[in-house]
């Protein structure tokens, strides 16, 4: 039975969501190991940006981008136990149908960059939610001048 939420955060302001759209992480986002619930959030001004923010905790959020917005070129090949954890049939599944694949935006300088080979993967189908290190394209990106995005290393 879905019911509704909210939750105060002190980043976004009062969110209200539907208990079913809560992603579930059962072995938390490395460094977060305990926060297990997340809640995406978009903002139809700020789109394509998502927000991961905790279910749990008011002050935690992440910002994300889907990571093929960062490169047309992203791929996603899955291991064997980040399938299992998200209860996927297959190691390869179609981004966008089967999975969201979100590249976390972290602060560099007067810009963001990201990862997309640690991308959270969350599966469309059941909401389980890994961080899959390993599983994308092993490069990572900037926001360069015009908002396009720069391969670093």
């Amino acid at each position: 039975m879905t019911t509704q939420r909210t939750i105060r955060s002190t980043r976004l302001g009062e969110i209200t969501f539907d208990s079913d759209s809560e992603i579930h992480l059962p072995s938390g986002l490395p460094g977060f190991e305990s926060e297990r619930r997340m809640i995406p959030v978009e903002i139809p001004a700020q789109r394509p940006l998502v927000y991961l923010h905790s279910a749990t905790s008011p002050d935690l959020c992440f910002v994300t981008l889907p990571a093929p917005v960062v490169s047309s070129q992203f791929r996603l090949c899955l291991s064997e136990e980040d399938s299992a954890a998200l209860q996927l049939d297959a190691r390869e599944p179609a981004i966008g149908e089967d999975v969201l694949c979100l590249a976390i935006l972290l602060p560099s300088g007067g810009t963001v960059q990201t990862n997309l080979g640690a991308p959270v993967v969350v599966n469309l189908h059941n909401f389980r939610c890994v961080q899959a290190i390993g599983a994308g394209i092993p490069a990572h990106y900037r926001l360069a001048d015009g908002g396009r995005w720069e391969e670093i290393c």
